[in-house]
């Protein structure tokens, strides 16, 4: 007897897993979060600007790609349905509401319901709004549900050039960009802080596999040299960037922004090979910033010592 209620409550946990959602069920995960409560689904992907409707070349991308409001996938392979969505604000006649959606922290047209333990989340692939995106849409890859985005350039000089694709993939449960994994061997980390409104630099963190040392100028309420005994974030950080595929990365990233701080990156690597990122406004890749706020995490935990 208990071997069949057993079977029968496997069976129903399995049909549960598997279980599609409908746009009724889908808006009402998305609107549990307060950030996501006033979005639709979008079902007009001309992006609705002046600029944009104008150009038929631009429309004619928009319209190729053949946009829906929902896709279905399995991003992290448990069998269960997630979903990427596109969105829209509702329409108003309020100004500040227009307003609003221009000063807010994040993009938020498109965005991912992932399966969980505990149910679903949701992933942003408009924080921080390194992408400016129009919409996305679900692609195949070697057997790999990946993300398309069309988006805006940060940098347009050429009003017909003023869209770009990019693919994002799901990875350890987060949205990072699509690339392959190459392995090299780091043997150095030099991460630099500058200021944007005060100007010059704020703190040098250099992390090898037996040492940690911060150079700061004025981060917090340190000046001068200090160590650190946190060795594993060397390790731990040399794996993120070759999941990252670090070596691919562009040199120089920036926005369209006066006074901002920036980052530089040097990392040595595979007996004394050198690659450099510059970021200006701190918003070149998905990737790069989570990499920001492992080196945050670092520096607000670590017990550093002074150096005489």
């Amino acid at each position: 007897m208990k071997f069949i209620i057993l079977l029968i409550g496997t069976i129903l946990l399995q049909s549960c897993e598997k279980k599609k959602l409908n746009e009724k069920e889908i808006l009402e995960i998305i609107h549990s979060h307060e950030e996501y409560k006033d979005l639709e689904l979008k079902t007009a992907f001309s992006y609705g600007y002046d600029y944009i409707d104008s150009i038929k070349s631009l429309r004619e991308i928009i319209n190729k790609e053949s946009f829906n409001s929902i896709y279905e996938a399995d991003f992290n392979h448990d069998s269960k349905k997630d979903y990427l969505v596109n969105l829209s604000y509702p329409k108003s006649k309020n100004e500040n509401d227009i307003v609003q959606i221009f000063i807010e922290d994040d993009h938020k047209n498109t965005l991912v319901i992932l399966s969980s333990k505990r149910g679903y989340q949701i992933l942003n692939p408009g924080k921080q709004k390194i992408y400016d995106i129009i919409s996305a849409k679900i692609i195949r890859h070697k057997n790999r549900d990946l993300i398309k985005l069309l988006s805006f350039k940060k940098h347009i000089d050429n009003k017909n050039d003023i869209l770009k694709y990019d693919t994002l993939m799901i990875k350890n449960n987060q949205l990072t960009e699509f690339t392959s994994t190459n392995y090299h061997h780091i043997e150095k980390i030099v991460f630099n802080q500058n200021g944007g409104y005060a100007p010059g630099r704020i703190y040098s963190l250099t992390l090898k596999k037996d040492s940690t040392i911060l150079h700061s100028y004025y981060y917090k309420n340190l000046k001068g040299n200090y160590f650190g005994r946190d060795n594993l974030s060397f390790k731990n950080l040399s794996k993120y960037l070759n999941d990252i595929n670090f070596s691919n990365l562009k040199n120089r990233y920036s926005i369209d922004c006066k006074d901002c701080s920036s980052i530089e990156i040097e990392i040595i690597f595979d007996n004394g090979k050198a690659t450099n990122i510059y970021d200006y406004g701190e918003k070149g890749t998905l990737g790069l910033t989570k990499f920001y706020g492992k080196i945050d995490t670092i520096m607000d935990k670590q017990k550093w010592k002074k150096v005489n």
